[in-house]
């Protein structure tokens, strides 16, 4: 039978969590900041300190961290033994060496401690007890070091799933999820969710926002129970992790925020496919003000396609008006064509296209809905009147590629193949994920391209399906630089080169792609989508410096998008750049929050701060 564990809400109290502020101790005159608002004044000591006076407490660990430097679990210490001992202060001679009566240096056993190695540890204490029978190793060092085993036996469960060992390790150790030891917490929150207790996953998260201090570890909290709890339970979660207990000088809006940006992502990802108001109008008012507060061009685009399908076009454009000034994009400006021609503006219409016209086919595409393509001739013989946008454009401006392939297919049947329709076949394809068929659809294409009559080569190398090349190869959809004339043959060959990428080939493209005939545009694009694909394969390998060498020279053609971003930041982290890693992940997360920026920006954090 399951032991009952409620977490002690007083080692959760005591126990300030580590995270957020100075990670080194500054000196600072006669003291030295240990974090903001809490300094120690360092009394001019001679190079061997007295040994510590006795006292209520047991400064032994406040004192190794002080030698270390560890700012931040020197701060979570202090607060402990104040919770201990209200009256006590941290002693005048923190900085000072203390060496022991016995002359035995504890140190070696707390180096080997901090950095996970409990066995060695207790080894190392061991054979100093067989040197030095008389020696007793600190109270608090063998504290430290059962609490250490305690929580390396809940994260190896936790690890490889044996949740009910979990829940047992800490009841036998309450103290080892405590707030010091935030992330064996969240471990225990996850064993009762997998195990189908959530009701007491949500009394273990409940505990940790309203009882540890820091606002940050509360939002932490938020995104972590977010994966176990219902909406419901997480906006509960939420209101009191921003009101309860709070401490001083901690700024909760964070907090307050965690619930609604989880929200947010949560109806962004609904919107690509949601109905018309299939969304409540207080669904559409939060994921609009999480989306204006942190100015997010994704998350305007995807509103404005919201209420596009609903023909709402004046919502539309003022969103992918929005998205285009916070970045401009080809996305965003192919929204504004398009609902601009839902209002009947096409002049205005025409101006969104303009800086993008002859450089990106989704914006040519989204053109032929404003000026409409004659028709070859009329039923007797003559001219046609202009005509309106095809099914195929209409598909194609609605981004129904499914749609695309099934017109393509009847066109083919009633009226043969053409090298146009087997390219924009091509371009659906890929958007639909299935390079392969892609490839051979360019391949087509070329062929009967040769034999068709010479016709007007399109402008711009990228292609109708930008962001299904995007997605194959981590590419920015929009060509940059002046428009260059593209012919037939050439966009054909770019279809096979994003084909190619798609289904991996990267080595026979790299190989080939000197002698492609495309044009300079197009080559760029081919070479970042390249560089990006052997970036990612590279911090596979663990050739973070080549990681970060192919990134570097693929912001030389384009700009970064946030996937890359990620793999920046792991590869500064896996050099041990953690600051650098920190600061990378934390730019990303702070524009949009999602589970891969949090993960990396967490244990960042937590390197730096020695907080596992």
């Amino acid at each position: 039978m399951t032991r009952p564990l409620l977490l002690s809400a007083l080692l959760l109290a005591g126990i300030a969590a580590a995270g957020g502020s100075d990670a080194w101790a500054q000196s600072n005159g006669g003291a030295r900041a240990l974090a903001p608002g809490v300094k120690v004044e360092v009394a001019p000591a001679p190079g061997s300190g007295s040994a510590p006076a006795a006292g209520k407490v047991d400064e032994t660990a406040l004192r190794y961290y002080a030698r270390i430097g560890d700012g931040e679990r020197m701060e979570a210490e202090i607060a402990r033994l104040r919770a201990l001992d209200p009256g006590w202060e941290p002693p005048k001679d923190l900085f000072a060496p203390q060496p022991t009566a016995t002359g035995v240096d504890e140190t070696p056993f707390w180096t080997l401690m901090s950095a996970g190695k409990v066995a060695e540890a207790r080894a190392a204490i061991a054979e100093q007890r067989r040197k030095s029978p008389s020696w007793q190793p600190s109270d608090k060092l063998l504290q430290e070091l059962e609490l250490a085993e305690s929580a390396g036996r809940i994260r190896s469960a936790s690890d490889t799933k044996r949740w009910q060992e979990v829940v047992d390790a800490a009841a036998a150790q309450p103290e080892a999820v405590a707030c010091n030891r935030l992330d064996n917490a969240w471990r225990l929150a996850e064993a009762y969710a997998e195990l189908k207790q959530t009701d007491r996953a949500f009394d273990t998260y409940k505990t940790i926002v309203t009882t540890c201090p820091k606002a940050k570890e509360r939002r932490d909290t938020i995104f972590k129970a977010s994966r176990h709890l219902s909406p419901e339970r997480l906006r509960e979660l939420s209101a009191l992790g921003a009101t309860a207990n709070p401490a001083t000088g901690e700024d909760y809006s964070a907090v307050r925020s965690a619930e609604a940006e989880l929200e947010t992502g949560r109806l962004l990802e609904r919107l690509g496919n949601a109905k018309p108001g299939a969304l409540s109008a207080g669904d559409l008012s939060r994921v609009q003000g999480i989306v204006r507060d942190k100015q997010d061009a994704d998350g305007a685009i995807a509103l404005g396609w919201y209420f596009q399908k609903q023909k709402n076009f004046a919502e539309a454009q003022s969103w992918f008006t929005q998205a285009n000034e916070w970045t401009p994009s080809d996305k965003a400006a192919e929204g504004l064509v398009l609902a601009y021609n839902g209002l009947g503006d096409k002049a205005q219409a025409r101006a969104a296209a303009a800086p993008w016209k002859g450089k990106s086919s989704r914006i040519d595409q989204a053109l032929k809905a404003v000026d409409p393509p004659r028709g070859p001739s009329g039923p007797g013989g003559g001219r046609s009147a202009p005509q309106g946008p095809s099914e195929l454009d209409r598909a194609l401006a609605r981004h129904d590629f499914a749609a695309c392939i099934s017109i393509i297919r009847g066109t083919i049947a009633r009226s043969g193949p053409t090298a146009s329709l087997l390219q924009q076949r091509g371009w659906c394809l890929l958007e639909l994920k299935r390079p392969s068929e892609a490839e051979a659809a360019f391949a087509e294409a070329q062929t009967l391209a040769a034999r068709e009559p010479a016709r007007e080569p399109a402008k711009g190398g990228a292609s109708a399906a930008g962001a299904a090349a995007g997605k194959a190869g981590s590419r920015s959809p929009a060509a940059s630089g002046l428009p260059q004339t593209a012919t037939p043959a050439q966009e054909n060959a770019y279809g096979q080169a994003i084909a190619r990428l798609a289904t991996g080939d990267v080595t026979g493209l790299t190989r080939d792609l000197p002698r492609a005939n495309l044009t300079a545009t197009q080559r760029a694009e081919i070479r970042a989508s390249l560089m990006a694909t052997e970036a990612g394969r590279a911090l596979e390998d663990k050739r973070y410096n080549d990681v970060l060498r192919l990134l570097d020279a693929r912001k030389e053609l384009e700009p970064e998008p946030r996937n890359l971003g990620i793999v920046r930041g792991w590869a500064l982290y896996n050099l041990m750049r953690y600051d650098e890693a920190y600061v990378q992940f934390k730019s990303i997360d702070d524009r949009l929050s999602t589970e891969e920026s949090r993960e990396g920006l967490s244990t960042a954090w937590k390197t730096i701060y020695h907080d596992w």
